[in-house]
């Protein structure tokens, strides 16, 4: 009995047995059409929870090699709940990070998968942008009394 793959049309056929039979064909690949609306608000908010997520777990696996690098002086064995404890802290501390102090990261993957720019982020580098420009502007009139001498 042999196994035979072949992909035929971007479509994968399956045919078991020694003799090619006419029903032993079977269509892995069925095509089946799912329009998504990534336009909605709900998408763009799942999109931003699995950034989030991603985020965490790419920060996770740095706390849990950070950790591992600390030595242990093994004079208490580590339990099967300790190192459970541990790795679920791990999980909740990365989680926290990609959710506040590390949200560029979790922002760059949003941006990346192709997630929208909410009208409020909008209006806020709207605001950043005119903060930026009214600050270099007091810092040049800062600078003209200064030379001036007042």
């Amino acid at each position: 009995m042999g196994i035979e793959l072949n992909k035929v049309n971007g479509n994968l056929n399956h045919n078991i047995g020694s003799n090619n039979r006419a029903g032993v064909n079977k269509n892995l690949n069925a095509e089946k059409k799912v329009n998504i609306d990534t336009e909605s608000e709900e998408y763009q908010k799942q999109l931003r929870k699995v950034s989030e997520e991603f985020a965490a777990w790419y920060i996770y696996e740095i706390f849990k090699k950070m950790y591992n690098t600390v030595q242990k002086s093994g004079l208490i064995q580590e339990s099967f709940g300790e190192r459970w404890f541990r790795e679920m802290l791990l999980q909740q501390y990365a989680l926290k990070a990609a959710r506040t102090d590390l949200k560029d990261l979790s922002e760059m993957i949003y941006k990346g998968l192709g997630g929208k720019m909410m009208t409020q982020e909008v209006k806020s580098e709207n605001n950043m942008a005119k903060r930026l420009e009214t600050l270099q502007l007091l810092n040049s009139l800062i600078s003209n009394n200064q030379e001036s001498g007042e």
